[in-house]
């Protein structure tokens, strides 16, 4: 039996794969921030990693199937006449856009910041739901 698979997927894999390589290049932290998304049945859960930022320095919305996070991470100047030995911690403007695999409801959509999670739920639109289908006994 064969499974059903998107074909934008895999293409989708190797676009993020290629701009990871990209901005590898730039830092150790590759694309910033760091995004996980899964499928909740009702609804797309995007979790971002955003340790140190305020909240009220993020800026989200969705458009066209995807969501655009954006902001700024600013990190504390060091003292006066302090000397880096090492400098990993990137900061500066940012700004993801990920795309959902399926039409969803921005209106109806919800946005959680906690211990440096950015935490997003994108309620898809009824007919991207998963339906139970009954199977009739002949």
């Amino acid at each position: 039996m064969a499974t059903y698979r998107d074909p934008f997927e895999r293409l989708q894999a190797e676009l993020e794969q290629m701009v990871q390589q990209a901005f590898a290049a730039f830092g150790p932290g590759g694309v910033y921030p760091p995004v996980n998304v899964f499928d909740a049945g009702d609804a797309f859960v995007i979790k971002a990693e955003l340790p140190g930022l305020d909240p009220k320095a993020i800026e989200l919305s969705v458009e066209d199937g995807a969501l655009t996070l954006r902001g700024e991470r600013k990190l504390p100047e060091p003292q006066a006449g302090a000397a880096f030995h090492r400098q990993e911690r990137d900061e500066g403007a940012f700004r993801r856009v990920i795309r959902m695999p399926a039409r969803v409801m921005p209106d109806q959509s919800q946005a959680e910041y906690r211990d440096g999670v950015l935490t997003v739920r994108l309620a898809k639109a009824p007919e991207s739901r998963p339906r139970r289908v009954e199977i009739q006994a002949a």
